[in-house]
C-alpha cells in the first residue's frame, strides 16, 4: 500500500503539469473560431501553421489559416508547447507571459525579444544569444531566485507585441 501512495504522489505532478498545457491551450483557442483572416485562427497565425505544415507534412494540414479547425490549432500549439519546452518553465509568471508572447508574437521576433529580456536582466553583452526554447534559454529563465521573478517579469512586460 505504502508502494502505491508513493507512486500516486509521483504521478500526481506530472497530471498537475498536463492539465496546465491543456489549460493554456483551451484558454487560447476558447470554444468559438475568432478568425482574423490576415492574422490567426484559434490562436495559430499563418507563420505557426507554415512551420508545423513542414515539420509535420503527413497530416495534411490546410494551407491557410482561414482552413484551420479547433481540433488542428490544438494540435499546432500543443506542438509549439512541447518543442519550446514551455512545461519545463519553473515560474509560472514567466512561463505564462512568454507563452502570451509566442501567441501574439512572430517566433523570431519573440526569439529576439526573448534573447534581449535575457541579456538585461543577467547583464550579458550584446554577443549573448541562446535559441528560444533551447535548454540554455529554458535554465536562464528558470535559473533566477524566486526573489527576483518581480524584476524580470518588469523587464518581459516592457516588450511591446
Amino acid at each position: 500500500m505504502k508502494k502505491f501512495l508513493f507512486v500516486l504522489l509521483l504521478l500526481i505532478p506530472l497530471y498537475a503539469v498536463a492539465d496546465r498545457k491543456a489549460d493554456f491551450i483551451n484558454q487560447v483557442t476558447g470554444k468559438t473560431n475568432i478568425v482574423d483572416a490576415h492574422k490567426n485562427s484559434y490562436a495559430v497565425n499563418q507563420e505557426k501553421l507554415d512551420v508545423y505544415r513542414a515539420s509535420h507534412p503527413r497530416y495534411n494540414f490546410p494551407k491557410n489559416i482561414k482552413d484551420l479547425n479547433e481540433k488542428q490549432a490544438e494540435q499546432i500549439l500543443s506542438y509549439f508547447w512541447d518543442n519550446y519546452r514551455f512545461g519545463d518553465y519553473k515560474y509560472d509568471e514567466i512561463q505564462e507571459k512568454v507563452w502570451d508572447m509566442m501567441i501574439h508574437m512572430s517566433m523570431s521576433d519573440l526569439e529576439k525579444q526573448i534573447n534581449e529580456c535575457i541579456r538585461k536582466y543577467y547583464k550579458f553583452d550584446d554577443s549573448f544569444y541562446a535559441p528560444f526554447g533551447s535548454v540554455a534559454s529554458v535554465s536562464l529563465l528558470n535559473g533566477m531566485a524566486p526573489k527576483h521573478i518581480p524584476d524580470f517579469y518588469l523587464i518581459l512586460n516592457e516588450v511591446k507585441y
